[in-house]
C-alpha cells in the first residue's frame, strides 16, 4: 500500500488508493456510527473486502515495475524497508501499551518479520495483516525476479487461482515462528552478502511454505488468491506496457476473477451463509473491484482532482492510523453524541494525524531511499 507521486502519469494510481482507503475506513467506522445506512450498504457491498482487494491489485501492478528499476534486490528491498517500517513500527509502538500482549516476546518477533497473520501471532492492530500478504508478495516477486523469471506473472496468477480452489480450505501453522524467522534471516542475509540469486529462492520458497501452509482462518479460503490479484494487476501493467497481449492479461484477469467468487460463495457454502443475498453481495463486491480499476485505467491520462490524489498520497497513513485512532479512541466513538459529530470528529483527527505521519515519518525515510533509474 505504498505511495505514489501525487501529480503525473501516475496519479490515477494515487485516485485508485484513495477509494480503497475510503472504502476501508468507511468499513470500520460505521460499525460505530451510521450503522443504520451500514445496514443498507452491507447487504449489497463488502466495503471492507473491496477495499483490501483494490489496494492489493495496485500494489501489484507497481511493485515489480518498481523491483525492475531498481535492477537490484538489495536496492528493492531497501527501498521497501524505508517506505513500509517506519510507520509500520511507530503504530505498533504506540499501539503496544494498549494491546498488550500475553507473549510480548512471540509477537514483537511476529511483527519485525512483517509477516505475523502468516505466522499465528496475535496483531497488535487488525489491518496488519493486509501487510503480511504484501510482504509474500514481495518475497514471491523477489524470487522470481532473482532466477530471471521476470514476465511470468500471467502464468503464476492462473497456477495460485487454480491451487486456491483445489486445496481451500487451507491449513493454518504448520511453519513454527522461530524456523520461519531463520528461513527470512538467512535468505537476507544471503542477498545482503551478494549471494542474491540463492537469497531470492529462498525467501521466494519461504513465501510458498507460509502461503500453503500457514494461512489463518479467516483467509484459509482465499490467502492464495490474494496473491494471485496482485499477480493480475502485475499482469495488466504488462499488458499496457505493451510486454504482453491484452487478450492475455483478460483472460488471466478472467480466471482469477472467476476463482475468487467461486472460493467466496463455497466460504459460504461450508458457513451455512450460501444464500441469494449474500451471493449478489459477493458478485457485486468483485465488481465493484474489478468496475473501479477499470474505469481508473480508462482514464488514467486524465486529471485527478488534487483532493483525491492527496488522499492517495497518504492512504498508507490513513491506513494504519484510522484503526490505531479506533482502538485509542473507542469510548468516545460510543458516546452518547450525534453521529454526525462523531463522524466529523474522527475523520478529521484521522487526516490530521495522517498529514503530519506522512510528513514527519514517511517522506524523511523515503528521501534517505536511493533514487531508482528512471522509467523509460
Amino acid at each position: 500500500m505504498s505511495a505514489a507521486p501525487e501529480h503525473g502519469r501516475m496519479a490515477w494510481l494515487d485516485a485508485l488508493r484513495a477509494v480503497a482507503v475510503l472504502l476501508v475506513v468507511y468499513a470500520h467506522l460505521t460499525r460505530y456510527v451510521f450503522t443504520d445506512v451500514r445496514a443498507v450498504t452491507g447487504e449489497w457491498l463488502h466495503a471492507g473486502p473491496a477495499g483490501v482487494m483494490l489496494f492489493f491489485l495496485v500494489s501489484g501492478y507497481i511493485i515489480p515495475a518498481s523491483l525492475e528499476r531498481h535492477g537490484d534486490v538489495r536496492r528493492f528491498w531497501t527501498g521497501r524497508a524505508r517506505r513500509l517500517l517506519p510507520l509500520y513500527l511507530a503504530v505498533v509502538v504506540v499501539l503496544l501499551p494498549v494491546a498488550w500482549p500475553a507473549d510480548p516476546l512471540r509477537t514483537l518477533t511476529g511483527h519485525a518479520t512483517m509477516l505475523p497473520f502468516l505466522l499465528d501471532v496475535p496483531l497488535i492492530t487488525p489491518v496488519l495483516w493486509t501487510l503480511s500478504y504484501e510482504m509474500a508478495f514481495y518475497l514471491l516477486v523477489s524470487g522470481l525476479f532473482t532466477v530471471g523469471l521476470r514476465r511470468v506473472e500471467a502464468a503464476v496468477a492462473v497456477l495460485l487461482a487454480g491451487l486456491a480452489v483445489a486445496t481451500a480450505p487451507l491449513t493454518s501453522s504448520l511453519v513454527p515462528l522461530p524456523v520461519a524467522v531463520l528461513v527470512l534471516t538467512a535468505g537476507f542475509a544471503a542477498v545482503y552478502l551478494r549471494r542474491i540469486r540463492l537469497g531470492g529462492i529462498v525467501l521466494g520458497l519461504l513465501a510458498v511454505a507460509l502461503l500453503l501452509l500457514n494461512q489463518d482462518p479467516a483467509h484459509a479460503w482465499d490467502g492464495l488468491l490474494i496473491v494471485a490479484v496482485m499477480f493480475t494487476g502485475t499482469t495488466l501493467y504488462r499488458a499496457e506496457r505493451g510486454q504482453i497481449r491484452w487478450r492475455q492479461a483478460g483472460l488471466t484477469a478472467a480466471v482469477v476473477a472467476a476463482a475468487l467468487l467461486w472460493n467466496w460463495l463455497a466460504e459460504l457454502r461450508a458457513l451455512d451463509g450460501f444464500t441469494p443475498g449474500y451471493i449478489a453481495r459477493s458478485m457485486i463486491t468483485l465488481l465493484v473491484v474489478a468496475g473501479t480499476f477499470a474505469v481508473a485505467f480508462r482514464w488514467r491520462h486524465r486529471r485527478v482532482p488534487a483532493w483525491l490524489a492527496r488522499t492517495g498520497v497518504l492512504s498508507y497513513s490513513i491506513y494504519l492510523v484510522h484503526y490505531a485512532a479506533i482502538q485509542l479512541l473507542q469510548p468516545w466513538l460510543t458516546a452518547d453524541l450525534p453521529d454526525v459529530v462523531v463522524a466529523a470528529g474522527y475523520v478529521a483527527m484521522v487526516l490530521g494525524v495522517s498529514a503530519l505521519t506522512y510528513r514527519w515519518i514517511e517522506l524523511p525515510a523515503q528521501r534517505r531511499a536511493a533514487p531508482a533509474p528512471a522509467v523509460r
